[in-house]
C-alpha cells in the first residue's frame, strides 16, 4: 500500500512539473496575423494628428473617416468603409506631415502570442519635394481582447 501511494506521488509531481514546462514554452510562439488592406497613401492638406491607433467600434471608424475626408475625400479610394465590428479591428497608422510625397508609412508585420498582438510599422522616406502629405497605412484584422502594441 505504502508502495503504491508513494508511486501516485511520484507520478502526479511528475506530471504538474511537465505541465509548467508545456505553459511557458508556449507563451513565446507568435502566431503570424494576415492584414487586410483598407487604404494606404497619403492626406495632401492633412488635418489628421500623427497616431497609431486600434479601431474598435463604428463610432471611432467614423471620427476618423471624418477627420480624413475634412479636405479631400480619403476614404473613396478605400478598399472598404463598411467594418462589422463585430468580427473585425482596424489598425491604423499616420506619419507626420511632410514635405516628400515619396515617404511612406508602412505596417510590416503583426503577429499574436499568449498576451497581445504586436504591430511593426515602418516609416520611409524616398526622396523630397515640396509637395506637403501624410502618409497612412489601415489594415483591418481579426477582432480579438488582446492589446496591441506598436512597436
Amino acid at each position: 500500500m505504502k508502495t503504491l501511494l508513494l508511486s501516485l506521488v511520484i507520478f502526479i509531481s511528475l506530471s504538474c512539473s511537465n505541465t509548467d514546462d508545456d505553459n511557458s514554452s508556449t507563451t513565446d510562439i507568435e502566431t503570424p496575423i494576415t492584414p487586410t488592406l483598407i487604404g494606404k497613401s497619403s492626406i495632401s492638406n492633412p488635418s489628421t494628428p500623427l497616431q497609431n491607433i486600434l479601431i474598435t467600434n463604428q463610432l471611432q471608424w467614423d471620427s476618423l473617416l471624418l477627420s480624413m475626408n475634412e479636405v479631400n475625400n480619403v476614404s473613396s479610394s478605400f478598399t472598404e468603409t463598411n467594418i462589422n465590428f463585430s468580427n473585425y479591428d482596424i489598425v491604423a497608422v499616420f506619419r507626420n506631415p511632410i514635405s516628400n510625397s515619396g515617404s511612406s508609412v508602412d505596417i510590416t508585420n503583426i503577429v499574436e502570442n499568449q498576451t497581445q498582438r504586436l504591430v511593426t510599422v515602418q516609416y520611409l522616406t524616398n526622396g523630397f519635394n515640396s509637395n506637403i502629405a501624410q502618409p497612412f497605412h489601415i489594415v483591418k484584422i481579426p477582432k480579438s481582447s488582446k492589446p496591441l502594441i506598436f512597436q
